[in-house]
């Protein structure tokens, strides 16, 4: 019942579509048993002259014109007959139509959902899923309900009306000849209801196996630099190799059993058939039946068989269709991040940190100890820290991707956990470490989040992050394309692409997530410079570079989750402490250079 609630929720609006698919059908079988009634009334009444009994064979005689008329103009069978087959065509083009608009807004209607739900699911969730798995449940498993709706559903309400309908006839022309039709009719449906049952995890391994393959496939991609960086495609090949044999393996074992049950239900079908045809001709040898009720008995058997033989594949596409709604609602049953949810204050740029601690879902240890300090608004703090000290994870607190776990975080005297997350994000800007370009323009990457920005705000962002004149220097300027993840790009472009894709908004907060690490000392400050010079911002850089933070107006160091010291460059470096400690490492590192003074 929740797996129709499922695509019932999708399909509102359009049920009407599927009203006419069943009237479409009923229309087309009502057509598809007449031939052989009709059949039966030229062989018996037409070419061996038995009386017209009444019944269908007087019906067709009357509209015909007559038994003798019909005799002198056979003719008019074959136009029946076309005529007939016309009107089946007709059916199966209005049902067709139907269906498709019914299965097709379906399946519109889920992605749309799909996507639109996953964009707004926690950072936290995106974390643990596997990307590939993600990729292949919203394309394989959708595919595969929408073929279940396309196919199997009209197959379904056709094998109902084809079996309902001509049992009824049969009945009404020998009822023992009728029995004797249906005797296999219900070794195929339990036969089909048992496949049905062992095949749901079977499809449920299949799936699970495609979709780990997918990832392995995507990772290798993702990751093709280093690849090919630590001569390890041999490596990413046995391990692609060793996931495809176990898809393989469950996907071949799965063909094993489509293959039997097609081939025992072949088997018993045919059987059914030649049953029939025997026992016809004994009853007509008898008298009880004649030569067109035999035509009639063993062209139904015939077209009833089938329908009846593809239940079972019916049933084990729901299989499938039950599986792949499940790994759907795995994804629609996780409650999304409510962006907007909370108050929606004037935001100025100051910050105060209140006895923050925190600790990520899946972990025991604080990552964040203890943290206070205060931001005034328009002032540049450096964060500083060895790699692990939670530099990072402070920033994930200021966008709202994780709540602190104890203590508070105040934007201007607001609580931060009482802010909309659209409306914190909307105010604070983030440069991440590993920037990614889309696969738009220059000009187009740079406007991505201010999208009525016009040509003057994009060149002035573009300065502040010293890349104008670099863009200025491609053949096509601001409109080269860029490539996938900005791959056209150096590693400093593209970061200076997306510094100015955040400078751009003019927010209140700005947040440089160790990004200025890919640029050379000379662009750093000069960066740095400009922002001090055209942005009112308040401004935190994570950094780990003394060149970075030298000119902040204070400076934050956080080792192993706690705040070691708080000052400007001129009292940390002579003061004995982490920040000393990594000003004498870098001045020794750079030959000398005067790097912390």
């Amino acid at each position: 019942m929740n797996h129709l609630k499922f695509i019932a929720g999708y399909t509102k609006g359009y049920k009407r579509n599927l009203l006419i698919v069943i009237i479409a059908t009923l229309f087309y079988v009502s057509i598809v048993l007449v031939n052989p009634i009709l059949l039966q009334f030229v062989v018996d009444n037409v070419f061996n002259q038995q009386a017209v009994n009444g019944g269908s064979a007087q019906v067709i005689a009357s509209l015909l014109g007559g038994v003798e008329y019909v005799s002198n103009n056979l003719w008019i069978i074959a136009v029946a007959i076309v005529s007939l087959n016309a009107l089946s065509g007709i059916a199966l083009f209005i049902r067709g139509q139907a269906n498709g608009r019914y299965t097709e807004t379906f399946t519109r209607r889920l992605r749309n959902h799909l996507y639109d739900h996953l964009q707004t699911l926690p950072y936290a969730y995106h974390v643990r899923a596997k990307t590939g798995d993600l990729i292949q449940r919203c394309t394989s498993d959708v595919d595969t309900i929408n073929r279940f709706l396309s196919n199997q559903v009209r197959e379904f309400i056709y094998a109902i009306f084809m079996v309902v309908i001509s049992l009824t006839i049969m009945f009404n022309i020998n009822v023992k000849m009728t029995f004797i039709s249906m005797i296999v009719f219900p070794i195929i449906f339990f036969f089909g209801y048992a496949f049905f049952k062992k095949m749901q995890e079977v499809f449920r391994e299949s799936d699970e196996a495609e979709a780990d393959l997918s990832d392995t496939f995507k990772e290798s991609l993702d990751a093709v630099r280093v690849v090919k960086a630590f001569n390890r495609e041999r490596f990413e090949l046995e391990k692609f190799t060793k996931k495809n044999e176990v898809y393989r393996d469950k996907t071949k074992h799965l063909i094993w059993l489509l293959g039997m049950y097609w081939g025992i239900s072949d088997m018993l079908c045919f059987l059914q058939i030649l049953t029939v045809l025997i026992a016809s001709i004994f009853e007509v040898r008898s008298g009880a039946m004649t030569i067109g009720n035999a035509v009639v008995f063993v062209t139904y058997i015939s077209t009833v068989l089938w329908p009846i033989r593809n239940v079972g594949r019916i049933l084990s596409d729901m299989g499938k269709v039950t599986v792949a709604i499940d790994r759907l609602n795995e994804i629609l049953e996780v409650v999304p991040e409510e962006l907007d949810a909370g108050d929606t204050p004037e935001i100025k740029g100051s910050i105060r940190f209140e006895n923050v601690s925190f600790i990520y879902d899946d972990g025991t240890d604080k990552v964040l100890d203890d943290i206070s300090f205060d931001i005034k608004a328009g002032e540049t703090v450096a964060i500083m820290g060895p790699t692990g000290s939670g530099k990072s994870s402070l920033v994930h607190l200021l966008t709202r991707i994780y709540d602190a776990s104890e203590g508070k975080i105040y934007f201007d005297d607001h609580d931060l956990k009482t802010i909309a997350p659209r409306h914190v994000r909307e105010h604070v800007g983030i440069v991440l470490q590993e920037p990614y370009l889309f696969s738009k323009t220059i000009f187009d990457n740079i406007k991505l989040a201010t999208p009525r920005a016009d040509e003057r705000d994009v060149y002035d962002a573009a300065r502040i992050a010293s890349i104008h004149d670099v863009i200025e220097g491609f053949d096509q300027g601001y409109e080269t394309a860029v490539g996938e993840k900005g791959v056209t790009l150096s590693g400093g472009q593209k970061q200076r692409v997306a510094i100015a894709r955040t400078v751009i908004n003019k927010q209140p907060i700005v947040i440089f997530d160790d990004s200025l690490s890919a640029l050379d000392a000379e662009t750093d400050a000069s960066i740095r410079k400009a922002l001090k010079e055209n942005q009112e911002a308040t401004t935190l850089i994570i950094t780990h570079r003394i060149n970075s933070a030298q000119n902040a107006d204070k400076i934050v160091v956080i080792n192993k989750g706690k705040i070691e010291q708080i000052g400007t460059h001129e009292t940390l470096i002579n003061e004995e402490g982490l920040y000393q400690k990594i000003a004498n490492i870098q001045h020794n590192t750079n030959g000398g250079a005067n790097d912390g003074q």
